[in-house]
């Protein structure tokens, strides 16, 4: 009974938990700057462990603790043409149904 009990209850919780885990590797071909976020876009890009409704943009929004050194980042890459990918958790950006960056990787 205490095992049914314990598994019962880790996947009533496991749905408040957020998964997270990296995209894939491409180039930024899209940047969209709002006052609420910054979303960026890569047509290799791909990656949505969290399920969030939405993965074809990539979003930090500025209430972020490191969103000045991320959106820099997002920015000279994009410039700069170089390849990237992202390690993502939750959802952010416009109405938070795209994946949220938390880390950056540029090759």
């Amino acid at each position: 009974m205490k095992k049914l009990l314990t598994a019962a209850c880790s996947l009533l919780l496991s749905g408040q938990v957020y998964a997270a885990g990296a995209t894939s590797i491409g180039k930024i071909d899209i940047m969209y700057v709002n006052n609420g976020w910054t979303m960026v876009h890569g047509e290799k890009i791909k990656g949505n462990p969290s399920n969030c409704s939405d993965s074809t943009y990539y979003a930090i929004v500025p209430s972020h603790p490191n969103y000045d050194a991320l959106h820099s980042t997002l920015l000279a890459a994009k410039l700069a043409g170089t390849n990237v990918n992202f390690y993502v958790s939750g959802c952010s950006g416009q109405n938070n149904k795209y994946p949220r960056i938390t880390s950056i990787w540029v090759r």
